[in-house]
């Protein structure tokens, strides 16, 4: 007789149907993952991680925070400290006034960055091997360094406008905080990280300097109703002798190398966004120097 043909069991053709499903659920799944890594991967993660650009709050035409109320005496104008030390002292104080007040209308709080003052050179600055002079900012461990032999040559240089050269400088450097604080450091280093163009007259490092400069004189603007000695009629004679001596030193045969000597971009440049910043009193108009960098 011939053999009966054999008869699938029961139990064989159910696991044969669960092994159907779970494959077509691993399929599933792993095109769930494809998706996923496509929308949310790393590149896509890094681009939604990029801080957004910078903004400074609205100055809303305020009147410095120092400034007297309307009934009140108007005080004398506070002259200038004789010594470089007590100046620094000072402006740091004014600083922290003014940008204190100014930040609290948005989301930022101003820490004033810790200071080191010394003379003639300082050893290992920034974490950095060797020796640097002259007055400049380290982001990383947010400490302004200024020289006071730099800052006492200013005054020696040009008496008229040395005071003003001094408070500048001191501003200047401690807008290079302010930037670190409000993120434009992290958003240029961003840019920098995308192909944008670092150095050259419109490169970031310029436009960099720029900004503090413009900073620089938002400041005054405000400190100009306080100080006797911030004057922005001589605003271009006091830049042309801070860029004439830091030029001067940095050229000096064995001196320390002077991390910032106050000459990135021309003097054309740097006046516009000086007068931009006194004239305004709106660091929110300085970030308009970015306008076609970061395009």
């Amino acid at each position: 007789m011939p053999e009966k043909a054999a008869t699938p069991s029961p139990r064989k053709g159910l696991l044969l149907r669960l092994l159907r499903i779970l494959a077509w659920l691993l399929m599933a799944v792993a095109l769930v993952c494809v998706t996923l890594y496509l929308a949310f991967g790393p590149a896509q993660l890094f681009e939604r991680l990029k801080p957004p650009p910078p903004v400074f709050p609205e100055s809303n035409g305020i009147e410095a925070p120092s400034a007297p109320v309307a009934a009140a005496p108007v005080p004398a104008p506070v002259q200038a400290p004789a010594g470089s030390q007590e100046m620094v002292e000072l402006m740091m104080d004014s600083i922290e006034d003014i940008w204190g007040e100014f930040l609290a209308r948005g989301d930022y709080s101003y820490k004033r960055a810790k200071l080191v003052t010394y003379r003639g050179k300082v050893e290992s600055p920034c974490k950095d091997v060797g020796t640097a002079s002259g007055p400049f900012y380290c982001p990383g461990s947010k400490s302004l360094y200024l020289d006071l032999d730099f800052l006492d040559g200013l005054q020696k240089k040009s008496p008229d406008v040395g005071d003003f050269a001094r408070s500048y400088v001191v501003a200047h450097e401690v807008a290079h905080h302010m930037q670190n604080l409000v993120g434009v450091n992290s958003w240029i280093k961003d840019m920098k990280e995308g192909g944008v163009k670092l150095s050259g007259p419109e490169g970031l490092m310029v436009a960099q300097e720029l900004l503090a400069d413009c900073l620089a004189g938002s400041w005054a603007s405000y400190a100009q109703k306080k100080y006797a000695w911030v004057k922005p009629d001589e605003v271009d004679k006091m830049l042309k002798v801070v860029m004439a001596y830091g030029q001067e030193q940095s050229a000096i045969p064995g001196k320390a190398p002077m991390r910032d000597a106050l000459t990135h971009g021309s003097f054309e440049q740097r006046q516009k966004w000086l007068h931009t910043g006194i004239e305004t009193g709106d660091p929110q108009r300085c970030l308009q120097l970015f306008t076609g960098i970061a395009q």
